[in-house]
């Protein structure tokens, strides 16, 4: 706890996230805004009240908040990693990461708007839904299907005039096997050739839907991080090496992240889309073609960044503080004057 201020900054996560301890420590800098984190691996003890009337009310470690609050979601509670509940009985931490899920999911409902990215914002975070909103911001897209459809998608790659890749669709993680150890692993991007869809067994396309999109070729690719309007662009020499091709992170600790220019036509865009879609942040995945158009891949709402701090000297983080106190200052001077 940071004293007792009549505004408050909120974090839903845990500082072993560096991206975390580096934004609460930045915020804190500034002396006039209390910092919490509901740390789930550090014993914090969060309190939310709801009362006769339905009025609302949050406390951390026995203090409680005040009215003026700014909350940044950035849980990451994922099986395997660092960030992981505490603990060694998957039966017993299961539960227990559940539950604190819950919790920041309670939250993020009771405190709307003032939650970051909101819970409104994040109704649907899938790929295709995201690329129907980019192209009404004016970003082009590349030619999706989702399917578990083998003639489908046969068509689409029949109609491809680079070839097919495959993705998921929820871009979740796979358990690994019994003698893979516990850490679950990513599905990376993949290109799909003829051949091996016209071999696979239709059962096996049909056990689950795919996400099949006409590939674009490259000519580099841009990890744009957008905080509150401001675009940070990194480029990325992908096509340097043959792991990164077709997903550039299969060579995420070879290659070079250079920060750069974008035109200002495609950060206007991108700015449309981050407002349509509701995101206060979020990292923007682009390509770059030969011909020099940007293509819209899509937008993790509170991707990882802490790499590219480093690349810029804490930046970023610096950024993400200042954008979080101003958001928060102004949400306090619309109080005041309502």
């Amino acid at each position: 706890m940071n004293g007792n201020r009549d505004r408050a900054f909120v974090i839903m996560g845990t500082r072993e996230d560096p991206h975390v301890e580096r934004v609460a420590d930045e915020v804190a800098a500034f002396g006039d805004v209390r910092v919490e984190v509901l740390d789930y691996r550090n014993d914090t003890k969060v309190s939310v009240a709801v009362d006769g009337e339905g009025r609302v009310g949050m406390s951390v470690d026995g203090v409680a908040l005040p009215r003026d609050v700014l909350i940044w979601d950035r849980s990451k509670i994922i099986p395997g990693t660092t960030v992981y509940v505490k603990g060694d009985d998957p039966s017993v931490t299961g539960f227990v990461a559940r539950e604190w899920r819950a919790l920041y999911q309670l939250i993020s409902g009771l405190y709307g708007d003032r939650v970051v990215n909101s819970l409104d914002a994040k109704k649907c975070l899938l790929k295709p839904y995201q690329q129907v909103v980019a192209a009404g911001a004016g970003l082009k897209v590349p030619m999706t299907l989702v399917t578990n459809d083998k003639h489908a998608a046969m068509e689409l790659l029949h109609d491809s005039p680079s070839g097919l890749i495959l993705k998921s669709l929820c871009a979740g993680k796979i358990a690994p096997g019994p003698d893979g150890g516990n850490v679950p692993f990513n599905i990376m991007t993949m290109r799909v050739s003829e051949q091996d869809l016209g071999a696979a067994d239709e059962s096996e396309i049909g056990y689950c839907p795919h996400v099949f999109q006409h590939e674009i070729r490259k000519d580099h690719e841009l990890r744009i991080v957008m905080i509150d309007g401001k675009p940070h662009p990194f480029r990325i020499n992908s096509q340097l090496l043959e792991s990164s091709a077709v997903d550039w992170r299969k060579g995420v600790h070879l290659l070079d992240y250079t920060p750069c220019e974008i035109p200002e036509a495609l950060a206007d865009k991108l700015r449309a889309y981050m407002r349509t879609i509701g995101f206060f942040m979020g990292s923007v995945d682009i390509v770059v073609d030969p011909n020099g158009d940007y293509w819209f891949l899509e937008c993790n709402q509170d991707g990882a960044w802490g790499w590219l701090d480093e690349v810029v000297n804490g930046a970023l983080a610096k950024e993400f503080a200042a954008a979080f106190r101003r958001r928060l200052l102004s949400q306090t001077a619309e109080s005041a004057d309502a």
